[in-house]
């Protein structure tokens, strides 16, 4: 008991590796350890709750999550981040109401934590706040709620279908690459639709998308993505076709081998040389330029 107080002292050190150190070394203890650091919640100074929540994280203890819930309205942002995090380590379903809440929280590294959490503990509940968090002004949490939204799984792909026609390109375009993490072929048809999408990078994503998805349906309108008018397009239209392996892809993309972007004209190379030794066929295509 003397040994778990004076790590709980340390807890409190104005030094960041005395306070990691004692963390590491409370978690060592295991469940003697979950207690005091349940206590140490109420504690005045923000850096303690922080490391507390932390090495409750670590421990992994269900008994913890009730105290931890409520540190997510904590007025110090690093320690609902903290919290959010914990929580998702710990898995526990009963913290996804308290994490949908967090989403909306005013510090964006607090909201991206939180979707993270959502994902790993996988409630189809929380698919409605990780989708909405694909409108998120912040990067990061979008792509946080990508990966949420293909760690829910099922229950998130018609969402994300209906957010392919949502009027943020950013949602349009998050909403594509994971459906294409997903590799549901529920998606494809909306996915083909997103082909004749006026931003470039959603078309860009998918077509990324139906490459990793692999559905031969899309060939056709991959081929024609070849000659869009944005390189980058063309390039992953290229890659797509690759991907998806159909023999009819052969023609068009020895056409592709002289487009003006050298990248468009490797990654034409390549997919139809893939798709030559996966058939087995007798003659590799002609080399580029």
């Amino acid at each position: 008991m003397a040994e778990i107080e004076k790590l709980m002292r340390g807890l409190g050190s104005s030094r960041w590796e005395a306070r990691r150190a004692a963390s590491e070394a409370l978690v060592n203890l295991g469940s003697p350890a979950v207690g005091p650091l349940i206590d140490a919640l109420t504690d005045k100074n923000p850096d303690v709750r922080w490391a507390a929540i932390r090495a409750l994280g670590r421990l992994g203890d269900p008994i913890a999550v009730k105290s931890i819930i409520k540190a997510l309205r904590d007025e110090d942002s690093g320690v609902r981040k903290t919290a959010a995090e914990a929580l998702g380590k710990i898995g526990d379903a009963k913290a996804t109401t308290p994490l949908i809440a967090a989403v909306d929280d005013e510090n964006w590294s607090v909201r991206q934590a939180a979707v993270e959490s959502l994902g790993k503990v996988g409630h189809p509940k929380a698919v409605g706040a990780v989708v909405n968090a694909l409108r998120d002004g912040y990067s990061d949490v979008r792509q946080a709620a990508v990966a949420a939204a293909v760690q829910i799984g099922k229950p998130a792909v018609l969402p994300l279908i209906k957010a392919l026609g949502d009027d943020n390109p950013d949602t349009r375009r998050c909403s594509a690459e994971a459906l294409g993490r997903m590799k549901d072929q529920t998606g494809v048809p909306a996915l083909i639709e997103r082909l004749g999408d006026g931003n470039a990078g959603v078309r860009q994503s998918a077509i990324e998308a139906l490459g990793r998805i692999g559905d031969s349906s899309a060939t056709v309108r991959l081929v024609a993505m070849l000659e869009d008018g944005d390189s980058s397009v063309r390039w992953a239209a290229a890659r797509a076709l690759g991907d998806v392996g159909n023999l009819e892809a052969i023609g068009p993309l020895t056409v592709a081998f002289k487009d003006d972007n050298s990248g468009v004209r490797w990654a034409a190379y390549k997919a139809a040389d893939s798709i030559c030794r996966r058939f087995n066929t007798q003659e590799a295509p002609p080399k580029i330029d």
